[in-house]
C-alpha cells in the first residue's frame, strides 16, 4: 500500500514539478504575477503605495522550485520501486 502512495505522490511532484521548471503554457509566469499582484494589493489596503518586490515572488525562484519538486518526486518514485522490489 505504502508503494501506490509513494508512486502516486512522486509522479504528481514529477508532473508539477517538471512544468514549473520548464514553465509549460507559462503557469510560473502567470503564478509569479499572481503572487505579485495579491502583494501590492496587500500592501494597498494598509495604505502603502507599490508593493515590494520579494524573491519569492520571481520566476527564477519558483523555476527552480520546481526543479526541487521533480527532483523529489524522482526520489519518491525511486523509493517506491525499492520498496517493491523488496516485498
Amino acid at each position: 500500500m505504502i508503494q501506490v502512495v509513494f508512486a502516486a505522490g512522486g509522479l504528481l511532484a514529477l508532473w508539477c514539478g517538471v512544468n514549473w521548471a520548464f514553465d509549460v503554457r507559462g503557469i510560473t509566469t502567470r503564478r509569479a504575477e499572481r503572487i505579485r499582484r495579491k502583494s501590492q494589493e496587500t500592501w494597498a489596503t494598509m495604505g502603502r503605495l507599490g508593493g515590494p518586490t520579494t524573491f519569492y515572488s520571481s520566476v527564477g525562484y519558483l523555476r527552480f522550485l520546481g526543479a526541487v519538486m521533480a527532483g523529489a518526486g524522482l526520489l519518491l518514485v525511486v523509493a517506491a520501486y525499492a520498496l517493491w522490489r523488496l516485498g
